[in-house]
């Protein structure tokens, strides 16, 4: 199962293939055709359901990254901070502490 919902969360992402993917969940939403038959009175919709929420927590993700990703920065500041927090290392031996009792 943690395939299948990775698998989706990077199709969906996908410049290329995530439009497809969207109508494709969106046919088999409105389609008769199902895993599991909607006839049935809980079962069948449990696989909507399931699809239709992975469907949009993929989507809001994306379109976060996708608004994230476009805000303007300056990016010669933005390496510099990146450049001094990983040149800054610490080194701590660990010592072993014995309670008293």
């Amino acid at each position: 199962m943690r395939f299948f919902i990775e698998g989706y969360r990077r199709l969906i992402t996908h410049p290329r293939y995530g439009i497809w993917i969207v109508l494709g969940t969106l046919l088999y939403l409105i389609s008769p055709i199902d895993l599991s038959p909607d006839m049935l009175p809980i079962f069948g919709q449990i696989d909507d359901v399931a699809l239709l929420v992975l469907m949009i927590s993929a989507a809001s993700q994306w379109v976060g990254q996708q608004f994230l990703g476009n805000q303007p920065s300056d990016s010669r500041a933005d390496s510099q901070a990146e450049q001094d927090s990983a040149q800054q290392t610490i080194d701590i031996d660990a010592v072993e502490v014995k309670s008293a009792e």
